[in-house]
């Protein structure tokens, strides 16, 4: 499992988003699953939750981290390009704690007119996954936040 430890590793993740969404499309088009940019997948989000659900134990040690900062930048780049926002890191008190975590995003208000967000922690879709444990499908997940949030 791949955890970020400070600012400093969470600004080389942002920096190399572009990267390792280069190197998630790559093994995509290894598993017949053909693209050649972010937006070719966007719409394809059950394929990819496939792909990770049926071969992510597969691969070696390395490369499986590499495929988990992959999930965490392809999809907080959807989320954002969506939803703005902003990464931090997840705090030691939640449930995704050292993992990139998406806060003051979308366009929900309180009545006071403060932003209204939870922060979202890709590392849980990530892991429900992987671990066969996400409530209902990552598309639908996907879909509902971006709904909620617009």
């Amino acid at each position: 499992m791949v955890i970020l430890n400070n600012n400093r590793e969470l600004q080389s993740f942002i920096e190399k988003k572009d990267f390792y969404i280069d190197f998630l499309i790559e093994k995509l088009n290894k598993f017949n699953i053909k693209g050649n940019s972010i937006d070719d997948f966007e719409n394809r989000i059950d394929e990819i939750e496939n792909f990770y659900h049926n071969y992510y134990s597969n691969f070696n040690e390395e490369e499986r981290k590499l495929l988990q900062l992959s999930f965490w930048a392809f999809f907080s780049t959807i989320l954002i390009n969506k939803l703005g926002g902003k990464l931090q890191i997840a705090p030691k008190s939640d449930y995704c704690a050292g993992t990139p975590q998406l806060v003051d995003f979308g366009n929900r208000y309180n009545k006071n007119g403060k932003r209204q967000w939870i922060g979202i922690g890709f590392d849980s879709w990530f892991n429900g996954v992987v671990q066969d444990k996400l409530l209902g499908s990552l598309d639908g997940t996907v879909k509902h936040v971006i709904d909620y949030y617009k």
